[in-house]
């Protein structure tokens, strides 16, 4: 564990700390995060729902451990940098969970609309662009 967490303080210069804000609206929450340094074709976003109600919102990313260059980008080596976890309130539609990218204001906009969805559950989010 210590070798990853040198490894990633040292890549590039080390990596900055996310910004997050969450906004309870009328129809369900908004998380607006802004993460310098990560580009949106990097980043990944998955809901889990579990057992005991374990319901989370993973934002992570893969970073390549050696850069190289002869390899394609699908054999090279990399290690997940987990940028949050976000538990899921009571409420949300999980399915219905959605996720853009602002080009304009480089911050990734997540909405968990209200609803009831019960059940293990668990899929990928697709980050749209606009």
């Amino acid at each position: 564990m210590l070798m990853n967490i040198d490894f990633i303080n040292t890549v590039n210069g080390g990596m900055s700390e996310p910004s997050i804000k969450l906004d309870k609206g009328s129809d369900g929450f908004e998380v607006v995060v802004k993460i310098p340094g990560i580009e949106v074709e990097d980043l990944q976003l998955e809901v889990v729902k579990g057992k005991r109600n374990s319901n989370n919102l993973k934002l992570f990313h893969l970073l390549p451990i050696f850069s190289q260059e002869n390899l394609p980008d699908e054999e090279q080596w990399k290690t997940i940098r987990f940028i949050n976890t976000f538990v899921i309130p009571e409420g949300v539609d999980i399915d219905n969970i959605s996720a853009r990218y602002d080009d304009s204001h480089r911050q990734l906009v997540l909405f968990l609309p209200f609803g009831d969805e019960q059940g293990d559950y668990h899929r990928k989010v697709d980050i749209e662009r606009w």
